[in-house]
C-alpha cells in the first residue's frame, strides 16, 4: 500500500496553485504594457524616420505597424489595467465605483461634493464639476476635435462642453476643412486639440498636430469619439493643463 498523501504537501500545492494564478493574472497584464511600449517605440521611430525623409526629400520608409496615434492609445489602455495605476489616477480616498471606472478606461473626474444635486433630482450630476482647469481655459479659447464623428454631436459631448468644442470633420472635406487652425493654435488661441485617430487620416490630423507640438498646446487621443473616448480624452488635457 503506498502511504496516504501527506497534509503538508497538500496544503503546499494548493499555495503554488494560488500563487501560480495570482502571477499569471499579473503577467498578462506586464506581458500587454511591454508590447504596447514596443508598438508605440516602432511608431516613434517609423514617424522621426518618415519627417526626416520628408524634409531632405529623401524616399519615404515603408509603413509598418500601428500608427503613432494608435500605438499610443494602445499603450495608455494598457497601463490603464494596472489596478495600481488605476488606483492612482483614481485618487488617494478611492470609490470602488471610481477604481471600475479607471480600469475600464473612463476616467472623468469625480463632481465636487453635492454638485448638481437638485430639490427634485435622485442623483448628482457626475459631470458637473469636472474638468476644472479646461473649462477656466475654454472661457476664452475653442477645444478642438478633428474627425468624423460616427453618432450625433449632442450625444457625444459631455455635460457642460459641447457649446465649447469645435467640431473639423476632415474626413468629409479634406485637409482643407483644417482652415487656419495651425496658425490659430501657434496663436494660443486654442486650448486644447482632440482626435479622433479611428476616425481620421494620419495625413489630415498631422499639420494640427505638428502645430501643438510646437505650440505646446495639449492633445489627446479619442478613438472614434465615443462619450467613454472623449471623457478619458478631456481628462487627459486637464493632467497636461495641471502639468504646465
Amino acid at each position: 500500500m503506498s502511504d496516504p498523501a501527506s497534509p503538508i504537501d497538500d496544503l503546499l500545492e494548493s499555495l503554488r496553485a494560488a500563487l501560480a494564478a495570482r502571477r499569471r493574472d499579473s503577467t498578462a497584464r506586464i506581458e500587454r504594457v511591454e508590447a504596447a511600449l514596443g508598438a508605440y517605440r516602432r511608431a516613434v521611430e517609423q514617424q522621426i524616420a518618415t519627417e526626416f525623409a520628408a524634409e531632405h526629400r529623401l524616399k519615404l520608409p515603408a509603413q509598418t505597424g500601428s500608427s503613432l496615434a494608435r500605438a499610443a492609445e494602445e499603450l495608455h489602455d494598457a497601463v490603464l489595467q494596472l489596478p495600481d495605476v488605476a488606483r492612482l489616477l483614481a485618487g488617494t480616498a478611492v470609490a470602488p465605483e471610481l477604481a471600475e471606472q479607471a480600469q475600464g478606461g473612463s476616467l472623468a473626474p469625480p463632481a465636487a461634493k453635492g454638485a448638481g444635486v437638485g430639490k427634485n433630482s435622485g442623483a448628482a450630476e457626475p459631470l458637473a464639476a469636472g474638468w476644472p482647469r479646461l473649462r477656466a481655459a475654454l472661457t476664452s479659447q475653442k477645444l478642438v476635435v478633428i474627425g468624423a464623428l460616427s453618432r450625433d454631436r449632442s450625444e457625444a459631448a459631455p455635460a457642460g462642453i459641447g457649446e465649447q468644442i469645435e467640431w473639423i470633420d476632415t474626413e468629409r472635406d479634406g485637409v482643407h476643412a483644417l482652415g487656419n487652425l495651425p496658425q490659430r493654435i501657434r496663436q494660443d488661441r486654442v486650448a486644447g486639440v482632440i482626435i479622433l485617430d479611428r476616425a481620421v487620416k494620419h495625413k489630415h490630423s498631422e499639420p494640427a498636430l505638428a502645430a501643438a507640438r510646437d505650440a505646446k498646446v495639449p492633445t489627446a487621443f479619442a478613438g472614434q469619439g465615443g462619450r467613454a473616448s472623449l471623457e478619458r480624452a478631456l481628462t487627459q488635457l486637464e493632467g497636461m493643463l495641471a502639468e504646465r
